[in-house]
């Protein structure tokens, strides 16, 4: 069960989007997840087959870190592949409530003073010194303008258990007593613990590498890399533009450099371009953890002008998407459209000038 939010604890599954043995993409919904604030769509970050799943439709109370389902990588067999052996059961707490609860009725709940004794004896490996430069988020500037805490008693007072020492809504609630410290911080050590993909568990089956002489025969020796290696190609969407425009030598240049403008111009708007309405479900720390960069290269642009005896016939534009962002293609398509937009004003603004 994924943590869709810092202070998530538990889900329930709504509905899984695919089936065993089903293969998926980056980018698609694999299942929906229900948490006491909100019914959140779960989508792929890599491509992948689901090999198996653990709880079906309709489980509820599902501590986050309960396993919920086994994903294999495209290019696994299912029929060869030993998956581990994971029983599904509730995780032991690991806090004890009672002691807590009996620490909590001697001292009051209000005072933030009270509980800055306790916060110093967090362990260190999850919670870290706050950094004085991040961007508040809204739900943390809020919480603090509420209990009058400044910004820099913030930075210097309340522990961060954030990633790069970002301070999170679950640090001032602790800080303030509204929730035990100890779990806060049993949350933040299981958030950097699953941060990273444990896949030590599982083997895959033994198979015979051998070849019959018959079937070595049969395969043409200019072949062999192609039928024993699995190399994946990127995916390429080319369109051409038709043009029927007489440019002069001494001209073509110029012309080329107004195309090279257009090019970069309309890129800058497909990577500025909002694919997804803003929502007050997004989730910003989510997000930076798990979508790829805002500065990654979602496409490649290689385009050729066709010019023949002093007059151009059309563009050639060939887009290379880059399989690891789940929007590359969504952006390729934009750029497409808005490219010939753009070209069109342009070469309009460019035959007002010559007449």
């Amino acid at each position: 069960m994924p943590a869709m939010s810092p202070t998530m604890e538990s889900g329930a599954i709504v509905e899984w989007h695919v089936k065993e043995g089903d293969s998926f993409s980056s980018g698609k919904s694999l299942l929906d997840i229900e948490t006491d604030k909100a019914t959140i769509s779960v989508d792929a970050i890599d491509d992948g087959i689901v090999a198996k799943i653990l709880l079906p439709d309709g489980t509820k109370d599902i501590k986050v870190g309960t396993p919920i389902a086994i994903l294999a990588d495209p290019d696994d067999d299912l029929s060869t592949l030993e998956l581990p052996e994971i029983t599904v059961t509730k995780p032991v707490q690991a806090i004890d409530p009672e002691p807590v609860a009996a620490k909590e009725t001697k001292s009051p709940k209000s005072t933030p003073s009270s509980n800055t004794s306790t916060a110093s004896k967090l362990d260190t490996s999850a919670s870290q010194k706050a950094d004085p430069n991040q961007r508040l988020f809204p739900s943390v500037e809020n919480l603090l303008k509420a209990n009058n805490i400044s910004e820099a008693e913030a930075f210097e007072k309340i522990p961060a258990t954030g990633p790069h020492g970002r301070i999170l809504k679950g640090d001032v609630l602790a800080y303030l007593g509204k929730i035990p410290s100890a779990e806060n911080e049993a949350i933040a050590k299981y958030l950097e613990k699953s941060s990273h993909l444990d896949l030590s568990q599982i083997q895959l089956k033994e198979t015979s590498t051998h070849v019959s002489s018959e079937e070595l025969k049969s395969v043409d020796a200019s072949q062999d890399k192609a039928v024993y290696t699995r190399a994946k190609k990127p995916a390429v969407i080319s369109h051409f533009y038709p043009l029927d425009i007489e440019v002069s030598y001494s001209d073509f240049r110029s012309f080329k450099e107004i195309i090279a403008e257009v090019v970069e111009f309309t890129e800058k708007e497909a990577y500025a371009h909002k694919l997804i309405p803003d929502s007050d479900l997004n989730d910003p720390l989510f997000d930076e953890l798990i979508a790829p960069p805002r500065s990654a290269e979602r496409f490649k642009i290689d385009y050729k002008i066709n010019y023949e005896e002093g007059e151009v016939t059309g563009i050639d534009i060939n887009l290379t998407l880059n399989s690891k962002c789940y929007d590359a293609k969504e952006r390729a398509h934009y750029f497409l459209n808005e490219f010939k937009n753009n070209l069109t004003a342009e070469l309009a603004e460019l035959s007002t000038e010559s007449e």
